[in-house]
């Protein structure tokens, strides 16, 4: 799915559902792994968020991601970091992750949520370079963890293209249940998308 336009919206917040303010997360991270840490972006990480992002998968399956200058790397940095604080939560704006190795460190990408419709939406992406060592799925899991302790939240959306096998299949990982095939309005155009679900409820209990 195209996110672009959707991490960039600040909706109100859902009446009914208990909210836990920023500083309850922030207090969890930064989230370490077996192989990674999960942490807040910094503005250092522009130039190597511009690199991932102009790897060849990226510019396939998400070309509204690949920046064409440093300062639009830095601008849309500072505005998801601006986002931690304010307003804070994953069902009012975007909440973005880094991934790194937890011992060596450098980044290799991302996990995000951000509202969509009424529910919270997961993106994710891990350089090429490191992928088949199972990282992807290690940062999907530990993440999706935190965000249903982090912010009470029950479950967690993720929508890829039908035709992106390796994105679906890092999904089936971890406890991601496909409910459908679907058209929606991706990256400007209107493509076959599949729509998964995780509940977090019971995955948060099992890790407390």
């Amino acid at each position: 799915r195209d996110p672009s336009a959707n991490d960039l919206q600040l909706v109100e917040y859902p009446s009914g559902v208990a909210y836990k303010p920023a500083s309850t997360a922030m207090q969890e991270l930064p989230l370490e792994t077996p192989s990674l840490r999960l942490r807040h972006f910094v503005p250092s990480d522009a130039a190597p968020i511009m690199a991932l992002n102009a790897e060849s998968s990226t510019r396939h399956w998400l070309p509204s991601h690949v920046y064409p200058t440093l300062d639009d790397a830095s601008s849309r940095l500072g505005f998801l970091i601006s986002c931690y604080s304010a307003p804070g939560h994953p069902q009012r704006g975007p909440y973005v992750l880094a991934v790194e190795l937890k011992d060596k460190g450098g980044l290799l990408g991302h996990v995000g949520f951000s509202p969509f419709d009424d529910e919270v939406e997961v993106s994710y992406a891990i350089a090429e370079s490191a992928r088949g060592s199972g990282f992807g799925a290690e940062a999907l899991d530990h993440a999706c963890i935190w965000l249903g302790r982090a912010f009470n939240l029950p479950s967690v959306t993720a929508i890829t293209d039908l035709e992106n096998i390796p994105s679906r299949r890092l999904l089936e990982r971890p406890h991601f249940v496909h409910l459908q095939d679907e058209t929606m309005r991706c990256q400007g155009v209107h493509r076959v998308v599949s729509r998964y679900v995780r509940q977090l409820a019971a995955a948060a209990r099992t890790e407390a």
